[in-house]
């Protein structure tokens, strides 16, 4: 039986763009909101929203993005359920951009701004320290010596890469989950039990005596990191079972959460309402606003670059949130375009090596697998899930990455009835 799909859905499919370029205008927008998320941090020095409260906004924004990032990546599995190749393609879809920023942080913008001579600026071991810890994505560095220490915001250069080394572990263990079968039919309930147990561990550390209590994990802060894991797992399960996506539901789910008091059940709340209405307006992007898919495919970009960015603007002399919001979204928006032309779309079309040699029609192998919603077939999405055409392989998006918001930087297709829907390139991520 296949997925059920509302009825405006089934008798009007005219009205939706495919579920992907809806994924991709979600994360679009949700990498823009982080710039305005960052920029008031990023001139005062204080957090936008007080650390104690249950409830953090900004989390909320990210947890729609692991969202998107588990709902797709598990469509890409179901498409080809390949070990091998499904590693692979995180690694080519995460990995490259996270590289060339650090690179270029590192190398180009660090000596350009840093207070120290060059030669000591090269010298010093945190420099090389940042390019090799960065590289290794879970053993984060934040700062480069000299850099931005007379910034408000620490001295941090890059503080929207913490989210990136926790896409990476969800990867992890959603690649252990499926190579043990949780993808067909008959053991999909695993997925099911992967989610309860986080949410048991999640709401347990919630509660646990104080802030920091359950430490980290190398540069990975582990309380954060259950909260994502669990909207990355309801991703997953939207995936793997047929639950219906209503536009009524999301929204009401959001409405009560607005309405909702601060508490940890509120927190709770928003993991669950939050994930499954990016899901569902992701399917139910209009068909209207439609663009060629180079204008959206950039949020991955969009997010690992505007840090740098703002911090640059503020070193030379922005201090007002808003201009520095107003003059840091088009440079981001730009260089995370470019990131995704030159960067991310050369480097995932690298998967045409990794194709299964099959017909692009052929039923995937594992015929226990469940329904295939084509819309989705392919649609890893990373940090953002890519549209228009590449070759054969379906590339990801930016989806599976994931991308993120303001927190401060850790201390120490086929068918809808009726219409045929193209393909994603192979597709947060995250």
């Amino acid at each position: 039986m296949g997925e059920r799909v509302p009825r405006a859905e089934r008798t009007h499919p005219e009205w939706f763009a495919p579920p992907n370029h809806g994924f991709a205008w979600l994360r679009m927008i949700g990498a823009l909101v982080v710039i305005y998320g960052h920029s008031y941090p990023l001139v005062s020095g204080n957090d936008m929203f007080p650390p104690e409260w249950p409830v953090q906004p900004d989390h909320g924004l990210l947890m729609g993005f692991f969202a998107m990032s588990g709902f797709q990546i598990t469509g890409s599995w179901v498409g080809d359920p390949h070990p091998i190749r499904f590693a692979a393609k995180r690694v080519l879809r995460l990995w490259p951009p996270m590289l060339s920023v650090s690179l270029f942080v590192a190398l180009v913008l660090g000596p350009l701004v840093t207070t120290l001579p060059l030669a000591e600026y090269f010298g010093e071991q945190r420099t090389w320290g940042y390019v090799v810890g960065n590289t290794g994505m879970v053993t984060l560095r934040h700062q480069l010596p000299g850099t931005f220490a007379s910034n408000p915001w620490d001295g941090s250069v890059n503080g929207s890469l913490w989210t990136l080394p926790m896409e990476l572990i969800a990867y992890a263990g959603l690649w252990l989950l499926l190579l043990v079968g949780a993808a067909r039919r008959r053991s999909r309930w695993l997925a099911v039990l992967a989610l309860v147990v986080l949410v048991v561990v999640d709401r347990r550390m919630a509660h646990a005596p104080g802030p920091d209590s359950p430490g980290s994990l190398l540069s990975v802060p582990v309380e954060p990191l259950l909260s994502f894991l669990v909207a990355f797992a309801i991703g997953v399960v939207l995936r793997l079972y047929p639950v219906p996506r209503s536009p009524l539901a999301a929204t009401a789910g959001l409405l009560a959460l607005a309405a909702m008091p601060m508490s940890e059940a509120t927190a709770f709340w928003m993991t669950l309402a939050v994930s499954y209405a990016v899901i569902v307006f992701g399917h139910h992007w209009p068909a209207r606003a439609r663009v060629p898919g180079v204008w959206v495919n950039g949020s991955y970009g969009v997010y690992v670059w505007a840090f740098p960015i703002q911090q640059t603007l503020v070193l030379a002399g922005i201090g007002n949130q808003w201009v520095l919001l107003a003059l840091a979204a088009p440079i981001a928006y730009v260089v995370g375009t470019l990131s995704w032309k030159f960067v991310e779309e050369p480097t995932m079309r690298l998967r045409h090596y990794l194709a299964p040699r099959r017909a692009p029609s052929a039923a995937p192998a594992d015929t226990d697998a469940p329904p295939v919603d084509h819309a989705n077939e392919r649609g890893d999405g990373p940090t953002t899930e890519p549209i228009g055409p590449l070759p054969k392989v379906p590339v990801e998006a930016p989806e599976e990455r994931t991308a993120p918001v303001l927190p401060r930087v850790p201390p120490s297709g086929g068918s809808r009835e009726g219409r045929r829907v193209p393909e994603s390139p192979d597709d947060p991520r995250s």
